[in-house]
């Protein structure tokens, strides 16, 4: 299995930073998704509809406001590979203090291919980490 981790430093709280990550109202403007819903706590689920209508559900498997926020997530693929196809990722999203800015991590592990790992952390190194600080930053 393949995993990747990121690091990214946010002017914000990490209340603001945590807020971020986990309330729906935010969720919706930095990931590709029409709605969430959660509920917020351990062993929790998390669903989202993204852009294609496709329900995508996740556990909350770390829930430690403000600086700790996991979960476990089945995810898909279509492709002709038959290496790949459905497989359960492992997120989790750390926020340091560092002064008066939040240090976030995000750890993600699972990916069945370096191909998959490789294409996800560029899609969070270069989108979802810069429209989530954006957020966090603009209050």
């Amino acid at each position: 299995m393949y995993s990747f981790e990121l690091k990214t430093m946010i002017a914000a709280a990490p209340h603001t930073v945590f807020a971020v990550i986990t309330d729906p109202a935010y969720i919706t403007r930095w990931d590709y998704c029409q709605w969430v819903q959660d509920d917020m706590c351990l062993a929790g689920r998390m669903r989202k509809r993204d852009e294609e209508g496709r329900l995508i559900e996740s556990e909350i498997v770390l829930y430690e406001p403000p600086f700790r926020f996991g979960l476990v997530t089945p995810l898909w693929v279509n492709t002709e590979d038959t290496d790949e196809g459905t497989f359960t990722t492992r997120q989790e999203f750390c926020i340091d203090t560092h002064e008066d800015k939040s240090v976030l991590t995000v750890k993600m592990e699972g990916f069945p291919s370096e191909d998959l790992c490789d294409r996800e952390r560029n899609s969070w190194g270069g989108y979802f980490l810069e429209k989530l600080k954006k957020i966090a930053e603009q209050g």
